[in-house]
């Protein structure tokens, strides 16, 4: 009878695993099924894992749970002032979704992240889920394959829009925005990398992880999203083993340069030569003088919702508040966030809230950080590198987050707490290690 059991655990194990890894390969091209598959996933675990409270890493997230609860009842119940008359109330409820399941999704994924094998198939199946991006992405951009494609009685919808940016077309494949596209883009490369690295002595997989590499980053490049290129450029220099002084010491430059320009409001005719080109024209500030530095557009959202936090710190404003709060203030078309999670969860639901899950992630990332300047990389490799590269594509979830929100679309939160289930596992295996040699 016990041998019996037994079987029919390692048999619900295994169909736990082939659907978490179904949903991971399934989430950028069919997210409807990828959903199911990765729900259903979660069950299984829930009923092998049932010591949520035994971790203390969890804490932060069931406060957060309940302080956002919380708020979300006295923000219903009270009327503080006209603008919060004229925010939609179920819009609280609402934005929950966008947080209290995946911390479950965050805990549940950990029952399939606990070792490196489990994290180095995680990311392999997440690089060949990229396939369909990268061939909607090209099919889009040089072909005119244009949508939404609707398959399966529109369960999965491929939207193909033809997007131009200041008369530059962008890629977007199959998601409904370039800054999506390139997000996944740029959180992939490294995993695509690591793989590449794998095979070295294996010339078919070397051709194709190479290709596949040059292609995430052209595709990137592609989109005319900064931050995914910016963000690409920078975990390409982690991983070749640059240290984070070093990068340091090059923003120190840049700010300097950038600072002497603000400080002395030198003009920006300099860079005349570079508005020629449309693609390089992007990344110049629209203003001929940096002494307008507040007239850019993320300024003007930053300085709203800093200015919306400070009136209001502890309960905030409620989920999707910032761009009425916005348009109230500011007469200008409205922008649907704050362009920064960090700040967007503040002003959603409070400094409080914003300050835990953030320090906690951050804590996390702090607590399993890799050696980054090791020279043998390219020499000796072995299955642990796959922690470091899972980092690097965690950091570049998170900085991409920093000056914009891409966190609302479905897909990429889910990859978002994936990837931090994956370093809260790394931490477990880091514990375990010490107290084995103690």
């Amino acid at each position: 009878m016990n041998i019996s059991i037994l079987k029919q655990s390692e048999i619900l194990s295994k169909i736990g695993n082939i659907f978490f890894r179904l949903g991971i390969l399934l989430l950028p091209a069919g997210f409807f099924y990828a959903s199911i598959f990765l729900f259903i996933s979660f069950i299984v675990a829930n009923i092998y894992e049932t010591n949520f409270l035994r971790d203390k890493w969890n804490y932060p997230l069931l406060i957060c749970t309940l302080l956002m609860i919380f708020i979300c009842m006295i923000s219903n119940l009270i009327t503080y002032d006209a603008y919060n008359s004229l925010i939609e109330k179920n819009l609280n409820w609402l934005g929950l979704l966008n947080w209290i399941p995946l911390f479950w999704a965050y805990w549940c994924s950990q029952f399939y992240l606990k070792d490196i094998k489990d994290r180095k198939s995680c990311a392999l199946f997440l690089v060949l889920g990229t396939i369909p991006v990268l061939i909607s992405g090209f099919g889009q951009y040089f072909f005119g394959w244009y949508g939404p494609i609707k398959l399966l009685n529109g369960t999965i919808i491929w939207y193909q829009r033809e997007v131009t940016n200041q008369n530059l077309q962008t890629l977007t494949g199959l998601f409904n925005n370039a800054n999506y596209a390139g997000t996944w883009l740029a959180v992939i490369f490294p995993f695509c990398f690591f793989f590449l690295i794998q095979s070295k002595r294996k010339k078919f997989k070397k051709v194709f992880y190479l290709i596949f590499s040059i292609a995430i980053a052209f595709a990137a490049v592609l989109t005319n999203s900064r931050n995914s290129i910016i963000n690409i450029i920078i975990s390409f220099a982690l991983i070749i083993g640059l240290s984070f002084k070093t990068l340091f010491l090059v923003f120190l430059v840049i700010a300097f340069s950038f600072g002497s320009i603000f400080i002395f409001e030198i003009p920006l005719d300099f860079l005349s030569f570079f508005r020629d080109n449309k693609f390089l024209n992007g990344f110049i500030p629209g203003s001929n003088n940096f002494s307008d530095i507040t007239s850019f557009p993320r300024v003007r959202i930053w300085e709203t919702a800093i200015s919306n936090i400070i009136k209001r710190p502890l309960l905030g404003w409620g989920a999707s508040s910032f761009s009425l709060i916005y348009l109230i203030k500011n007469g200008e078309p409205t922008y649907q966030h704050t362009h920064n999670l960090f700040l967007e969860m503040a002003n959603n639901y409070g400094i409080i809230n914003s300050l835990i899950l953030f320090t906690t992630i951050s804590l996390l990332m702090y607590k399993t950080k890799p050696i980054f300047y090791s020279k043998k990389i390219f020499c000796n490799f072995n299955d642990q590198l796959i922690n470091k590269f899972w980092w690097i594509s965690t950091l570049i979830i998170l900085l991409m987050q920093l000056t914009d929100i891409t966190y609302y679309d479905g897909r990429v939160s889910i990859l978002f707490w994936i990837l931090i289930a994956g370093i809260r596992c790394q931490l477990k295996e880091k514990t375990h290690k010490k107290l084995s040699l103690n």
